[in-house]
């Protein structure tokens, strides 16, 4: 089977399978919702503290999380997002991988193909594309305030 056939399977079956590994999140502070999980990319809406709001998943670092909040969807800084945890709450920047939510990967063309071309910036997607591909972060994931993995020489 072809990579580009696979690829058409895996969004076939991603559009078709509910979002059952989703978790509602809430709002810690007002926040921008962006078109992609880095502050470059345009806002698509704002969210006040408080908004309750579902989690598709975060990227590999998870430090930004793809969110559906109403009508609208975007990338949210996962330190403004807060999930239900021992009888409070934590941050996802903070709980990352234990929390549970799935990591996912981000690709310009086909997310901003499926939710924003209606969006007057959506003449700008390989712009932006060419953009993420220069800054996309780490996809390992680390406790805040924590250094990064050294490598070891042997």
């Amino acid at each position: 089977m072809s990579s580009r056939l696979r690829f058409l399977l895996a969004l076939a079956v991603a559009a078709c399978t509910p979002l059952a590994s989703a978790q509602t999140a809430t709002i810690t502070s007002s926040v921008n919702v962006r078109a992609g999980p880095h502050k470059m990319f345009p806002t698509v809406t704002w969210l006040l503290t408080g908004t309750s709001v579902t989690v598709v998943g975060c990227v590999a670092n998870w430090r930004w999380c793809d969110v559906i909040a109403g009508r609208e969807r975007g990338w949210v800084y996962s330190r403004y997002l807060a999930l239900p945890s021992d009888g409070g709450a934590i941050t996802v920047l903070r709980g990352g991988p234990r929390l549970g939510l799935p990591a996912i990967e981000f690709s310009v063309g086909p997310y901003w193909d499926e939710h924003y071309r209606t969006k007057r910036w959506f003449a700008e997607k390989s712009n932006m594309q060419r953009r993420w591909d220069q800054q996309r972060p780490p996809r390992e994931w680390r406790e805040p305030g924590s250094a990064p993995a050294v490598p070891v020489a042997r």
